[in-house]
């Protein structure tokens, strides 16, 4: 008969050379089998009969042509070729336990949290915000929703921490406040060369870019003008675009003018490709805040979480 010699080589040339090519489950029976070096006691260790034990090492030392086993008596004797993938099964199976335990391990060590937020909030300023915190924080994972129905998400634990601008009030939810939104009225330069607009009553009449039809995206800068200085929007003047980033673009490209929350045009602000017309007038403002489930509350993640998004800078939100 041919002997054969299995060695435990380092690097993946051992594992792709040798176990790749072997059948795991035929390897298995015969480590276990070389640690109890007894048929009746590995059958149980296996989960498996006798039989199916002596099976799995036969065919394992055919697909080797090589002898890794005899019989001395009522007891199982390893050959020289058996003692020395012995060796290397005990190596190889004791990393995979290894590893197998590291995973295990990571998965209860990592907390996944799922967190919603207002979608162009959630676009333009959270997400540019969270590198920070994912970096320091690997025992967390956070998976993101963007939405502006936040609400029945949390209820039904779908997601875990939203941060929106409604206010909620429900039954064993807890609310931290973080910023009041602010709006701003803005045009383009381009938009704006050879028109006269110093007083909100001059939009009247001049193109307008809301969320709706009906304008009502623009009622609460109404509220904050005084009645003789309201313009009157009417509807052939109204650009309907149903996402606040079209809207920005539509205005970036002087399509008309717009209210936007001033958070989500610092940059365009900053750079002049945006004007704000009206800085003197306190538009009115949303109320943003972070909801969680108070039974969620105590939580390292929760915790951890909530405290970094309190700690965002407020100039982020004009």
């Amino acid at each position: 008969m041919n002997s054969i010699h299995i060695r435990l080589a380092p690097g993946p040339v051992f594992w792709y050379g040798i176990f790749m090519s072997l059948d795991l489950y035929q390897l298995k029976a015969f480590f276990v089998l070389s640690q109890t070096l007894s048929y009746t006691k590995a059958a149980p260790r296996l989960h498996i009969s006798q039989s199916a034990v002596s099976h799995a090492v036969k065919k394992l030392e055919d697909g080797l042509s090589v002898r890794l086993t005899a019989r001395q008596g009522r007891q199982v004797i390893l050959s020289e070729e058996g003692k020395e993938l012995a060796a290397s099964c005990r190596t190889v199976f004791g990393e995979m336990e290894r590893i197998e335990t590291s995973l295990a391990s990571h998965r209860r060590r990592v907390q996944s949290i799922r967190l919603g937020a207002t979608v162009e909030f959630g676009t333009s300023v959270l997400i540019r915000n969270m590198k920070s915190f994912l970096t320091h924080h690997r025992d967390i994972h956070i998976d993101f929703k963007f939405s502006n129905n936040l609400l029945p998400f949390l209820l039904v634990d779908e997601l875990d921490v939203i941060v929106d601008c409604k206010k909620h009030v429900y039954p064993g939810l807890e609310r931290i406040d973080l910023f009041r939104e602010q709006y701003a009225v803005v045009a383009a330069p381009a938009f704006l060369k050879g028109k006269s607009i110093s007083a909100p009553k001059h939009l009247e009449g001049r193109t307008i870019i809301s969320l709706d039809k009906a304008a009502s995206w623009w009622s609460r800068f109404l509220r904050a003008v005084p009645r003789y200085d309201r313009p009157d929007f009417k509807p052939e003047s109204i650009i309907e675009i149903n996402h606040v980033r079209g809207i920005i673009i539509a205005a970036v490209e002087a399509i008309g003018m717009a209210l936007l929350p001033k958070y989500s045009i610092v940059r365009e602000l900053r750079r002049r490709t945006l004007v704000n017309l009206f800085p003197e007038i306190n538009i009115k403002e949303d109320q943003f805040s972070i909801y969680q489930k108070k039974k969620k509350s105590s939580q390292d993640g929760h915790r951890k979480l909530v405290g970094y998004l309190k700690g965002i800078r407020p100039e982020e939100f004009g």
